[in-house]
């Protein structure tokens, strides 16, 4: 007989799965619903890294591919770019219906119940397995905190190792077509990091299949199910290309790869002749040695950064003596900088996780517990091991914060421990044996608690160093050598409890969860309660310590986290500065004042805002063809390396970006940091107009070629207006030829508007000229990836522009003919102007982009051609073998 298409009782687990996860995200997010989301820093910082990006796709309907409102100018491909790939549409339509953080915690979830269907594992036990991978707090410490790319990486990558064991233990056409779906999922997503280390997980698979298949006999049907992955993960690739191939070209320029300097300043860390990041900025924010037991009791180091004053039970415990001092200290004692929270995985997914090693027969149990292990091992700051894999393994030194591959641990906890419970349900199991291993999880929590400072230590190597100094500042003064060691052991003191109290938590859920496996094992337990109340454990244990960091809780009748939905996507507006630079703009041009006046009155669908929004949605509109009318730069003196505010209003000298240009992460080491810090010192000690003066004209020559107008020193009084910025575009008297890139930068300490410094390798393209005093040169229209000029002189010139050199993708047009222009001052462009009156434009046109595009949509139809293939042979082949 024939099967149906549609088999309700088939489909019905799989819909309750969906409603539960679904319910679950819901009910963790309330507030969403209610028209609110979360308070994220990092979101902000997004918002205004991509505003120029996003108006002038609103107003152009095209995509610019470069910003400048950021680092003086930047391809736009990490920060915000369509990338014509069909496939991921379908997963922003879901999005869409069903909103980030909300969507993003139900897409964890549905890609994990993927993975455990694909291993044959029962519905209910892998909604039970997918809930714990998607209530880990990793998850949600991310999500609370803004990064939701690393999330959205994530969540594929289950699905992706389903699809792989799917292939290889079932059926290689569908497992094939399920790889090339979440392989184009899971680059779209654009956090490489992440798909880097699944590489890792993958290889590891790889090599249990492998061994598998050599046992049995079968290394041919290995390699030609391998041969078929490999042509259906090329599939996968194909509608990410565009993105792929401009992050590859781009990544050569950007901080990750190689320098041209053989020389280093003292700000840049190190020399720079490196081709990735340095081993310091690499493990900046890595974790210690024990911090990866967090996963199983959260606060073995404290869990999150915060004063221990803070904890009014926690100060209580101290000798008055010392409360004030102790006050102070974290409740944090990591080798961290500051932690949000720990990576939580859950006391009782780790017990089912160490039963499996124990009971799972399936030789998979040594790939996850190897990653496991290798993960654990990399995420130490202090490790030569990572130092080895930073200086011998392939891409490894391209990636910061290499706590993240623990990611690779929250897959393989839930997989190895749901896999002991499908195993425990189905099998008879060593009851002995079980007791025995339980038995001995448990006493390792016990010897935790009895003696925690046998196994663990309760201060940093930070603290330890600045307490070992002050012993030897006073080693002459026994009195405050006293003080300060009972002020040590008092601390100790506190931070033990911290740790003894999540030590018996865990403890709890390991002993109440293996009573529950114990009653399963003998039959006194039915499967269905047995999956109701598992579940419910599970969620209490990973729920609690999740809403330790990020919760729904009130202080005077506002969320403590969330914040207006709306406020959350507007979250700057304009200061006082911004508005003068507004007005002396507007000031400046008649013609900017209509522009603006005409774009306001064209606001739509102004019912549905109140007066405060409108308000704001009409300064957006008003800062936007601010934008677009003009082309000055700022820069603020509040970290301006680390800071997107000023770029949701203006082109900002600074930014927030991981990924900036290598040469101008070099021009603020060398120089814009010494600059920016003397314009600081300058103006904190209150000085006089004619020195401030000084300052601008003679101490900022970089500042000024790089066209920076306006210094924000304060956002509630006025910006400083540089008078002696050097504008869009200048004539220069003379060229100053660099034999390499040292020269190049070094020369820029004597740097003059009268003079270009360029490539020695250039000086042939460079034609004789005479500086002409009454030449004119004028930008005219701008577009952040289309700049007009017109010149205007009597003899040939040769101008600098102050826009950032990038050849791959920006070219330049004399009166409609394509022509040549150099790098000057380092990170500037010039080019030779011949004499008379042209037009002179710089369009960014990168073929990289172009030629990805096109592949991009061929590959999104490939791909959607192969989907259907498969599924269609595989429907046709099941009709042949029901026939027979």
């Amino acid at each position: 007989m024939e099967k149906k298409l549609f088999n309700l009782k088939v489909a019905l687990p799989h819909i309750i799965a969906i409603l539960i996860f679904l319910s679950i995200s819901a009910i963790f997010f309330a507030p969403q619903i209610s028209g609110y989301q979360p308070k994220q820093y990092d979101i902000g910082n997004f918002l205004g890294m991509s505003k120029e990006i996003v108006d002038f796709r609103a107003k152009y309907e095209e995509e610019p591919l470069w910003t400048n409102s950021m680092f003086s100018g930047m391809p736009a491909y990490q920060i915000s770019t369509d990338n014509s790939n069909l496939i991921d549409s379908v997963k922003n339509l879901i999005l869409k219906i069903i909103p980030r953080p909300i969507g993003y915690l139900f897409i964890l979830m549905i890609g994990f119940y993927i993975l455990l269907l694909c291993f044959n594992v029962n519905s209910w036990l892998a909604i039970i397995g997918s809930i714990a991978f998607g209530l880990s707090s990793y998850n949600i410490l991310y999500m609370a905190s803004g990064h939701y790319s690393k999330v959205h990486a994530l969540s594929f990558i289950p699905p992706l190792i389903g699809s792989v064991i799917y292939s290889y233990r079932k059926n290689v056409l569908i497992g094939a077509a399920l790889l090339s779906i979440f392989v184009c999922l899971q680059l779209s997503s654009n956090h490489l990091q992440i798909t880097y280390y699944f590489i890792y997980f993958l290889l590891a698979i790889l090599l249990v299949e492998f061994y598998i298949f050599w046992k049995n006999h079968l290394l041919t049907k290995f390699f030609k199910i391998s041969a078929i992955l490999i042509l259906s993960g090329v599939i996968g690739v194909l509608p990410a290309f565009s993105n792929l191939i401009s992050t590859y070209e781009y990544g050569k320029d950007t901080m990750r790869g190689k320098s041209e300097l053989t020389i280093s300043n003292q700000n840049s860390g190190g020399s720079t002749t490196v081709d990735a990041l340095s081993s310091n900025y690499i493990k900046e924010y890595s974790m210690g040695y024990g911090e990866a037991w967090a996963s199983v009791f959260p606060n073995v180091k404290g869990g999150s950064s915060g004063a221990i004053g803070n904890n009014n039970e926690l100060i209580e415990q101290v000798n008055p003596n010392y409360r004030n001092s102790i006050a102070q200290f974290s409740t944090y004692w990591g080798e961290q900088d500051y932690s949000g929270g720990s990576f939580y995985y859950g006391a009782t997914i780790f017990l089912l996780f160490v039963l499996g090693m124990f009971f799972v027969s399936d030789k998979i149990k040594w790939a996850l517990f190897s990653i496991s292990i290798l993960s654990i091992v990399l995420s130490w700051k202090y490790s030569s091991v990572l130092d080895l894999f930073i200086q011998y393994a392939p891409m490894f030194n391209k990636f910061r914060d290499t706590k993240m591959m623990l990611v690779l641990v929250q897959i393989s906890l839930p997989l190895l421990g749901i896999l002991l419970l499908k195993k425990l349900l189905s099998e008879e199991i060593n009851k002995k044996k079980f007791l025995i291993v339980s038995a001995g999880i448990s006493s390792i929590f016990v010897l935790f608690y009895i003696v925690p400072t046998a196994w663990f230590d309760f201060l940093s190597y930070r603290e330890m160093a600045d307490i070992n100094n002050q012993l030897s500042a006073y080693q002459n003064n026994p009195k405050t050598i006293l003080q300060i060691n009972e002020i040590k052991n008092e601390l100790i003191n506190v931070r033990i409890s911290i740790f003894k109290a999540d030590c018996i938590r865990s403890l709890l859920f390991i002993i109440v969860t293996s009573c529950l496996l114990y009653f399963a094992i003998l039959k006194k337990i039915k499967p269905n309660v047995f999956y109701v109340i598992l579940g419910i454990i599970v969620i209490i244990d990973l729920w609690t310590v999740n809403k330790r960091y990020f919760n729904n809780e009130k202080n005077n009748a506002k969320y403590v986290y969330w914040e207006d939905s709306y406020k959350h996507d507007n979250p700057f507006k304009a200061s006082v500065a911004d508005k003068e630079i507004l007005k002396k703009e507007i000031n400046a041009s008649s013609e900017l004042k209509q522009i603006i006046d005409k774009e306001v009155n064209n606001i739509q669908n102004r019912s549905k805002f109140n007066a405060e929004e409108y308000q704001n949605e009409k300064e957006k509109i008003i800062f936007r063809e601010l934008n677009f009318a003009t082309n000055y730069r700022v820069l603020t003196l509040d970290n301006p390396f680390a800071n997107s505010e000023i770029s949701y209003y203006h082109k900002s000298i600074g930014g927030y970006h991981g990924a900036k240009l290598k040469r101008y992460q070099e021009l603020w080491d060398f120089y814009l940091k010494e600059e920016y810090e003397r314009i600081y010192n300058v103006l904190k000690s209150k000085p006089t107009l004619e020195r401030v003066s000084k300052l601008l004209s003679d101490s900022m020559p970089v500042l000024n070629m790089l066209n920076t107008k306006y210094i924000i020193y304060n956002p509630s009084v006025p910006p400083i207006e540089n008078p002696f910025y050097y504008g869009n575009a200048w004539f220069v008297k003379q060229i100053q030829y660099a034999k390499n890139a040292d020269e190049e930068i070094l020369f820029l300490k004597q740097l003059d508007k009268n003079t270009a410094i360029v490539s020695e390798r250039n000086k042939d393209k460079t034609q004789n000229f005479k500086f002409d005093s009454t030449a004119i040169i004028k930008l005219t229209a701008y577009k952040p990836n289309h700049l007009v000029y017109t010149t205007s002189s009597q003899i040939d010139q040769f101008a600098v522009f102050s826009e950032i050199y990038y050849d791959k993708g920006w070219n330049v047009y004399i009166d409609g003919n394509k022509s040549e222009y150099f790098k000057a001052n380092y990170v500037l462009r010039a080019m030779n102007i011949p004499k008379g009156n042209h037009k002179i434009e710089f369009k960014f046109e990168p073929n990289s982009y172009l030629m990805g595009r096109k592949i991009s949509y061929a590959g999104s139809g490939f791909l959607i051609l192969f989907v259907l293939g498969a599924i269609i042979f595989e429907r046709r082949k099941t009709k042949r073998q029901n026939k027979k």
